[in-house]
């Protein structure tokens, strides 16, 4: 769980910011849920891979609780209880911090952060199009190009195992997830028939341009489950394009995600040459039903802040860390408290003061100014107290006056 240094915090900000002005954008409304939650909301179905990976230790009162490893079931708990009478559809978002027992490398904490986008009441493809499309904005804002999406349709291979019972569903569809493919169809084999099982194997091995649907048509003509997710996909992969026809993507209908909730078309975000995913999520109709409320279609994603706050990082392609663009330098015994009523009036302008409260030697506070990236440096001194002005040394420019606080703002247009 690591610390945040200034510089990783201010770039961590900004992407939280980015997310948000995404929220404006679309409408979706902030929510927060506890960091600690039940066990019980996970066990569920947050998936074979996260639940042996979750905090999770009993209160004074011997309940068992976990530090929540992701926010989306957390949502569905709270859109069964405490938002059940609000009027469909519903856009949330949210920023959180979660925890699994991963081992620590690059990409992977056990302490992360996550920006998510939840939009629950509606069936309609466009809605799983319109998390596509914002899960897009987020990486471009973030001037994010090199990346691309992969998009499945779990319902593809449920709908292929429409007989099976879902547990064996969620442990052959986990499988896959961890590319395990010779475990998920050894347990396939025993609950499906062989035409089906040799159908799920061709269909792992199906991925690229969005043509592929059109060539697994005629594959899932049996299965009407099948084919009804398949042709789901093809309108939404049709609307997407439709928005926007340069996106890069790849189509598998092979692909699952670790989290067993997932219902529908899933997608994952990808940046060129790097291995692990940036965002990812997915329709999950279930799940809000399974914690009690009503019968609530829904999709989101969940943006992995951390894993791209490290990416960009280390491509040290940004500086997002603000410094003030003014320093103010006291010089002489008795203006200290001049200074601080100089530095007061210029923030209620509007402007980042940083007071040099070291009373190091001018030349020293210039040098640290301009290595600082600040923009002016404000002198006050004896003879500025005295005469009730400032002197103001323009860094970039290279040049220095001396007036009132008035004139000083109208020069500096503040």
């Amino acid at each position: 769980m690591d610390d945040l240094l200034p510089e990783e915090f201010a770039v961590k900000q900004r992407i939280v910011d980015v997310i948000r002005e995404v929220y404006r954008l679309y409408g979706y409304e902030e929510v927060e849920t506890p960091t600690l939650e039940y066990l019980e909301l996970f066990e569920a179905k947050s998936g074979e891979e996260i639940r042996h990976r979750m905090f999770v230790f009993n209160d004074p009162h011997g309940r068992k609780l976990v530090l929540r490893p992701e926010v989306t079931a957390s949502i569905a708990r709270l859109v069964a209880s405490k938002l059940s009478r609000k009027a469909l559809p519903l856009r949330l978002g949210y920023i959180a911090d979660c925890y699994r027992y991963d081992e620590p490398q690059w990409g992977r904490r056990r302490r992360f952060w996550q920006g998510g986008l939840e939009l629950l009441g509606s069936r309609d493809p466009t809605s799983d199009v319109e998390i596509l499309v914002a899960s897009r904005d987020v990486f471009n804002k973030l001037g994010i190009r090199d990346y691309s999406f992969k998009i499945g349709h779990v319902g593809i291979l449920r709908g292929l195992m429409d007989k099976v019972d879902q547990k064996i569903q969620d442990s052959i569809l986990s499988y896959i997830d961890r590319k395990m493919q010779k475990e998920a169809f050894a347990l396939a084999e025993q609950h499906v028939e062989p035409e089906t099982l040799e159908t799920m194997q061709r269909l792992t091995e199906m991925k690229g341009s969005r043509e592929i649907v059109s060539k697994a048509s005629d594959l899932l003509t049996p299965w009407e489950k099948a084919r009804q997710s398949l042709e789901n996909l093809s309108t939404i992969l049709d609307i997407f394009f439709e928005i926007d026809q340069d996106i890069h993507l790849e189509v598998d209908l092979g692909f699952a995600r670790g989290l067993e909730y997932y219902t529908g078309m899933i997608f994952e975000q990808k940046i060129v040459d790097e291995p692990l995913s940036f965002n990812g999520g997915g329709r999950y109709d279930g799940l809000v039903e399974l914690f009690g409320g009503q019968p609530t279609p829904a999709v989101g994603c969940s943006i992995g802040i951390t894993r791209i706050q490290m990416f960009l990082m280390k491509k040290k392609t940004v500086e997002y860390l603000e410094t003030p663009s003014v320093v103010l330098a006291v010089v002489g015994g008795r203006a200290a408290g001049y200074g601080l009523r100089v530095a007061d009036a210029f923030r209620s302008r509007g402007a980042a003061v940083a007071v040099d409260v070291v009373r190091r030697r001018l030349s020293d506070v210039i040098e640290n100014a301009v290595n600082k990236g600040a923009k002016y440096l404000v002198i006050v001194g004896d003879n500025e107290m005295k005469d009730n002005k400032v002197t103001v040394r323009d860094l970039v420019a290279k040049t220095q006056f001396t007036g009132t606080l008035e004139e000083v703002f109208g020069f500096l247009k503040m």
